[in-house]
Parts: structure tokens; C-alpha cells; sequence
């Protein structure tokens, strides 16, 4: 168990340093982040890390500013202090849900009307991609 543990906190900091500053909030956050993708595949990792910024309430500043270079092509994905402050469990599906979202290709209803069941359907894959991590 030692052995894992060590080598769960070593490839939590590798992911950390793989992010490259597109983690933005509380060390809790970070550390949920990095923790939940370090049980997933190394590409979905890899691409994680280079393409999504995460974005939460930071405990340094009222908020921050990105230009459209700090995030053009990229994924943004914004967890709620709320959720932060919920069990180990939940944050950790909520952030592999979200996850299962950009890795499935999923479209955001912002950017172009979905029909409900597309909606439905998109929920249900990224929850079911979830599952797979927990």
C-alpha cells in the first residue's frame, strides 16, 4: 500500500506539472483534479492536460482574466466551490464526468441548440465514462 501511495503522489505531481498552469483555483481543487486523472489512461491524460483549463474560485483573488490566446482551442471546465466542499467520491465523478465530456467530443448546447435527448444521451456517456474511473 505504501509503494502505491508513493506512486500515486508522484504521478499526482507529474500531472500537476503536465497542466502548465491551466489549473485555476484552491490547492483542493488542483489536488482533485490531478488525483482523479492519474486512474485514467495516459491518453486521455495526455490530452486532458494540453487542452483543458480547469477553473474554480481561487483563494488569492476575487477573479481572473484569460485573453482568447490563453485559451483558443482549448476546453474550459468550471467546478463550483460547492462541489469542492462535497465527498472525495463526488468530486471525483463530477470531475470525470466532465472529463467524459470533452474526451467524447461532446458538443455544448451553448454553442449550437441540442434537442433534449441529445442532451440526455451526452449526460449518459460521459456518466457512464465516469463509472469506469471511480
Amino acid at each position: 500500500m505504501l509503494v502505491y501511495d508513493r506512486f500515486m503522489k508522484k504521478r499526482v505531481r507529474e500531472i500537476y506539472r503536465a497542466f502548465d498552469g491551466k489549473l485555476h483555483g484552491s490547492g483542493t481543487m488542483k489536488w482533485a483534479v490531478c488525483r482523479t486523472l492519474a486512474k485514467m489512461p495516459e491518453e486521455v491524460i495526455d490530452h486532458i492536460t494540453s487542452d483543458c483549463w480547469f477553473l474554480a474560485s481561487t483563494p488569492d483573488a476575487f477573479g481572473f482574466t484569460f485573453s482568447g490566446d490563453d485559451v483558443a482551442g482549448k476546453h474550459l471546465i468550471v467546478l463550483s466551490d460547492d462541489l469542492l466542499v462535497q465527498s472525495n467520491e463526488q468530486i471525483a465523478y463530477t470531475i470525470s464526468h466532465e472529463i467524459g465530456h470533452v474526451i467524447l467530443g461532446h458538443r455544448n448546447a451553448i454553442m449550437a441548440p441540442q434537442s433534449k435527448r441529445e442532451i440526455a444521451q451526452q449526460e449518459q456517456e460521459a456518466h457512464e465514462f465516469a463509472l469506469r474511473y471511480l
